[in-house]
């Protein structure tokens, strides 16, 4: 749990974010940065002046009143938490600010209809720019979560028959199970399993195509902890790889390599990517690299900041991203290498122990 004055501060600075203006903050996982509720309903709201609220509904009352502590107060409505938000904030002076990621369509116009007279601004990274940076506990959460990861993964290995050729199905199946035997709360995202061709496939969904002799298998795979998200993957081979294959898994280790050199504390995002470009551009495989390099974690695994050729995010000190350059071939097979890894004053560390090397099944 947030220890009260850590929390304070960040409270603090959500307000400071949002031009000194009362803050309502609806995006579950900024909900449990800021207040450490748990729950699936529920808004956080912070005035300009006087305590903060938590809102939710009934069903979680009694869960509020172990997870959330000084210096947020509580307050539960029967009849859901726009109805409470309402009640607790209809004496708000000027406009709220909220979360322009975190709150739906719908939601909004309720809120409006509930509170006619007060004005909604809609900020983004509101509390995203605060969450990139994670504290030691988080830090330690995400190597849980790294370890519960990799953990599963050294079973599936040696478990799974794959001299039956399993399908991608039955190997996301399995994996799904070892994820929560070995701790995995909730998983972050389902599995990607992808076999064959389907590997050039960069979030492929996993069905029953089986794992033939001479295939490239790519598993990308996560476990949460206390909240926090891990992300790893990695390409394997059914049996002695063909040229091109060991090619493919060589040139995206270089340029992964690359861009673990590359990361550190004051480097713009972008300047990640693009030396990995430049790496597969020497190769004229450039155009076989469409996604970006890599990502955030936290408590979602999909945060700030962005390791993309768009981005303007600069890496700092307590980020923790993923590094994921992959080469995907239409109809032929693709490889992805990717690892968690934190950034640190004076230098990087790789939270991720799996090996990298081409892996024969």
């Amino acid at each position: 749990m947030t220890p009260p004055d850590a929390r304070r501060l960040r409270l603090e600075a959500t307000t400071k974010a949002a031009d000194r203006r009362s803050v309502l903050v609806t995006a579950r996982s900024s909900v449990r940065y800021l207040s450490g509720f748990t729950g699936s309903a529920g808004a956080l709201w912070i005035p300009l002046e006087g305590p903060p609220v938590l809102v939710t509904d009934f069903r979680y009352e009694e869960q509020v009143g172990v997870e959330v502590t000084d210096p947020i107060r509580t307050h539960v409505s029967r009849d859901g938490w726009i109805r409470g938000v309402a009640d607790v904030a209809a004496d708000a002076a000027g406009p709220i600010a909220f979360e322009a990621e975190g709150l739906t369509v719908a939601d909004h116009e309720s809120l409006r209809d509930a509170l006619p007279d007060i004005a909604f601004v809609p900020l983004r990274d509101l509390v995203r720019t605060l969450r990139q940076v994670k504290s030691r506990d988080e830090v330690d959460a995400i190597e849980r979560a790294v370890a519960v990861a990799e953990g599963a993964f050294h079973r599936l290995l040696s478990t799974m028959e794959w001299s039956t050729a399993p399908s991608e199905r039955e190997i996301a199946t399995a994996l799904e199970m070892e994820l929560r035997r070995g701790g995995s709360e909730a998983l972050p995202f389902d599995p990607i399993v992808a076999a064959g061709e389907r590997s050039a496939l960069p979030h492929a969904t996993p069905t029953d195509r089986r794992v033939e002799p001479g295939d490239l298998l790519l598993i990308d795979f996560g476990a949460r902890v206390d909240g926090y998200c891990s992300d790893l993957t990695r390409t394997f081979v059914r049996g002695t790889p063909e040229p091109w294959q060991a090619t493919l898994h060589e040139h995206v280790l270089v340029a992964q390599a690359k861009a673990l050199e590359t990361v550190g504390n004051g480097v713009a995002c972008r300047i990640v990517d693009l030396a990995v470009r430049a790496t597969f551009a020497r190769h004229d495989m450039d155009g076989f690299f469409a996604h970006g390099t890599g990502h955030g974690i936290g408590l979602d695994v999909h945060e700030g900041p962005s390791l993309s050729s768009r981005s303007d995010d600069v890496l700092e000190a307590g980020n923790v991203v993923t590094v994921e350059p992959g080469l995907y071939l239409p109809g032929r097979g693709g490889v992805r290498i990717e690892d968690d890894v934190r950034i640190g004053e004076a230098g990087v560390r790789t939270l991720t122990r799996l090996p990298r090397a081409l892996v024969r099944l």
